[in-house]
Formats: structure tokens, C-alpha cells, sequence
């Protein structure tokens, strides 16, 4: 397998990655919370490649997951307790962390956050931190079985969800 940037012209098939995944996963959408063409939208994915933060996990021509990757964060995150006192820009966070429902089940999961978790390392990051929406109970057992530690519960403000609760996690790097 191989975990790389994603290249602005593969725009497409990120993009029908994510619509595939949404659709495939439509007995779940509420607890995840995404919708086609709202979260994750052309918009955030088309900057996010052209930014060079959307990464990809392949296994031959397979896209097995999607992340994007940056130190971008809701103001939410200001207020929450975490137990790493670091500047903004020593945090790694992820966004839109997708596995293909072709995969799931096969460990994807856990090796794609162990590929974050290098690449947070490699990027001289102290810690990577999240939030999940608060019934996304999948997610929550992804992070926590790779040693994520729960911060806070609170109530944050999307665009694409409004205000909602979302699960804070932490882990030092």
C-alpha cells in the first residue's frame, strides 16, 4: 500500500471516491454526517488538492482511503482542555478521513492513522488532534483503538451541520 499526496488532477476520482462512499454508506449518513456535494464539498476537496493536503492511501489502482491534512481548526478548538500546550501550527489535524466501504473491515482504518501519525511526525508536529461528530460511533472506535484519548463532548457550528456535538480527541505524536 501506498500512502501519497494526491495530484490536482485527480480531482475526479477523489471526488467520486467520496460520492461512492456516501452512497454506499447511506444507512449510516446521519451518524456520519456527510451529504454529496455538502461535506465533503467540490469546493473543500478542490483546495485541499490544490493546497497539497489531501492524501491518499492506494493498494495497486485501488483508493482504499482519503485525509486531508492540515492544521486547520473549527474556533471550538480554542476553549477545549487539551493536554498539549502547543502552538497552532505544531498540530496536525485530519479532515474527512474516508475508507472505502470495499475495505473496511481489512484494517484500512487503523494503517491509514498510522500513516498520519508518520506524517505528523515527519512534519515535526506535537500532536494530532480531531473531532468527530458525536454520533459517529465508528470513527470514535477507529481513534480510540489507535490510542486517541477523548477530550471533550461539545456543541460546534458547521456550515454542512449547523450547531452540533462533536467528540474532541488528542494524541500526542
Amino acid at each position: 500500500m501506498i500512502f501519497q499526496k494526491a495530484d490536482i488532477s485527480e480531482f475526479d476520482i477523489v471526488k467520486e471516491f467520496y460520492w461512492n462512499l456516501i452512497e454506499e454508506m447511506s444507512d449510516v449518513n446521519d451518524q456520519i454526517g456527510w451529504k454529496k456535494g455538502i461535506y465533503p464539498s467540490d469546493d473543500f476537496l478542490m483546495k485541499s488538492l490544490e493546497k497539497g493536503e489531501l492524501f491518499m492511501l492506494k493498494e495497486d489502482d485501488s483508493l482504499c482511503a482519503c485525509v486531508i491534512l492540515n492544521s486547520d481548526y473549527n474556533m471550538g478548538y480554542v476553549d477545549v482542555p487539551w493536554s498539549i500546550k502547543c502552538e497552532a501550527d505544531e498540530v496536525l489535524i485530519p479532515h474527512a478521513l474516508a475508507v472505502s466501504p470495499d475495505c473496511q473491515g481489512k484494517g484500512i482504518g487503523k494503517r491509514i492513522v498510522k500513516e498520519i501519525l508518520d506524517y505528523a511526525k515527519t512534519e515535526g508536529k506535537k500532536t494530532v488532534r480531531l473531532d468527530i461528530l458525536g454520533t459517529n460511533t465508528t470513527a470514535e472506535k477507529l481513534y480510540t483503538g489507535c490510542g486517541f484519548l477523548f477530550v471533550q463532548a461539545k456543541i460546534m457550528f458547521y456550515e454542512d451541520t449547523g450547531w452540533t456535538e462533536y467528540k474532541m480527541y488528542e494524541l500526542k505524536v
